[in-house]
């Protein structure tokens, strides 16, 4: 729509009246309008391709902390019940459940088979 007008206006002379407004200055505004789109464009574009940057890095961070885990689970003065281990995200050795646990009674006493 803008494109279009744009392309009329500068068929005319510049100093063509409109009602109030100049042919130049219609055709200033809608310039003004075309450079934001083309801004906001040129914006996505970038944000597109900055998320396919974010994602082939990220898949690369994850190969990385995946190697430094298995570092501080393997090194002698770390492994699986250290602190940093703990600071992580994981439960140290120590601190896991054992898993076992007991069945519960019926309320008549007997415990279920």
């Amino acid at each position: 729509m803008f494109e279009r007008a744009i392309v009329a206006l500068r068929s005319l002379p510049p100093e063509t009246r409109f009602k109030k407004l100049t042919a130049a200055e219609i055709l200033e505004q809608l310039e003004r309008s075309m450079a934001s789109r083309r801004r906001l464009e040129d914006l996505d574009n970038e944000l597109a391709l900055e998320s396919v940057v974010r994602e082939n890095e990220d898949e690369r961070s994850l190969d990385v902390l995946e190697e430094f885990v298995d570092g501080v689970i393997g090194h002698a003065d770390y492994g699986r019940d250290s602190a940093l281990y703990e600071s992580l995200g994981f439960v140290r050795k120590s601190k896991r459940k054992s898993g076992l646990t007991r069945r519960r009674k019926e309320k008549g006493g007997t415990p279920m088979p």
